[in-house]
């Protein structure tokens, strides 16, 4: 869709259905958007927490959190965040909070994930973007997904990756962050920089590991 109508006003939209220009984001905007969603009976208190949460971040800040440091930050639970906004964190709460995918590509490409759509017609994800078998993964929903941000992955990107296959394969167990950088050689600040999104929503959400339980 290329626009949404809300209560008699239109908004203008992208391609991938995010406010485009973010400047005409309105709270008529958010209920309009949750709606088209699916959020069934509209927005909460708790929904508006986070609306206003990405959105201080957004126009104050000039950035966008990652997932696992938004709920840092607002002391809520991955689980409890997915159960507000169950098509995904960007591909709803900060669709909500007007946030454009512009935006999000510029400053951190990995924030974009969640769209890349044509993977979805050819593996199994979940609303996040996890793998839902990890026999249907080859190399190509990697490349797929550097591809949908404009990059391409490295040999130390495929490090990691491949040790996280290979381990799972072995044990049907993640390794804990500190094993997987003592395996591969890798320091913490290298792990941040290949993988911004985190170890588990980016490292191991490549590999075709499953979505983390809590």
């Amino acid at each position: 869709m290329n626009s949404l109508v809300f209560n008699g006003k239109t908004y203008q939209l992208d391609v991938f259905g995010f406010l485009d220009p973010a400047e005409q984001w309105d709270e008529g905007f958010a209920e309009g958007m949750a709606r088209a969603l699916g959020i069934a009976g509209g927005l909460s208190e708790r929904h508006w927490s986070v609306i206003r949460y990405l959105r201080h971040r957004f126009v104050d800040d000039k950035t966008v959190p990652v997932v696992v440091m938004a709920c840092a930050d607002m002391g809520m639970r991955l689980a409890e965040l997915r159960a507000l906004f169950p098509t995904g964190y960007h591909r709803s709460a900060c669709k909500i909070a007007g946030i454009s995918h512009r935006f999000m590509l510029e400053i951190n490409y990995w924030l974009t994930y969640e769209t890349v759509l044509p993977l979805r017609s050819r593996y199994p994800l979940d609303p996040l973007g996890y793998l839902l078998d990890f026999e249907r993964w080859d190399e190509r929903f990697v490349k797929g997904l550097f591809a949908g941000a404009g990059a391409t992955p490295t040999n130390r990107h495929w490090e990691m990756i491949r040790y996280l296959r290979d381990y799972y394969a072995r044990h049907a167990s993640i390794p804990t962050v500190h094993d997987a950088c003592s395996a591969t050689g890798m320091t913490l600040d290298e792990l941040r920089s290949l993988f911004p999104t985190g170890y588990r929503s980016g490292a191991c959400l490549l590999a075709g590991l499953p979505a983390p339980t809590s």
